[in-house]
């Protein structure tokens, strides 16, 4: 088939605003930031702290499901785990509790 008798449509070339490929460069940057800190915070969370106890599912829809998979993954695969109860504090009153937490968190009132 000679070069002339390609199709028409072969021979135009599609041409983008500027303003359309600075948004779509704009989508694709927040797109990988948004896996980047959904793959971060997988990584750094135990696996009791994640919904069905499951990394690699989240791992994997994080990765292979755009958008979706990371927004999930932070909306509810993240499970905030309840903080272990210190020592000696079981039935305590609030008000020794909460002295005990000042002291764990800023040290005995001697060294503040």
């Amino acid at each position: 088939m000679p070069h002339s008798a390609l199709p028409l449509a072969a021979a135009h070339t599609i041409r983008f605003s500027p303003g359309l490929v600075l948004a779509l460069g704009a989508l694709g940057l927040a797109n990988i930031a948004l896996l980047i800190a959904a793959l971060v915070s997988l990584i750094q969370r135990p696996v009791a702290a994640v919904r069905f106890h499951n990394k690699w599912l989240w791992g994997a829809l994080i990765v292979l499901v755009n958008w979706i998979g990371p927004l999930a993954y932070l909306a509810v695969g993240r499970i905030d785990a309840p903080l272990p109860e210190p020592a000696g504090l079981a039935g305590a009153p609030a008000a020794e509790r909460a002295r005990r937490a000042v002291e764990l968190l800023y040290g005995p009132p001697e060294q503040r």
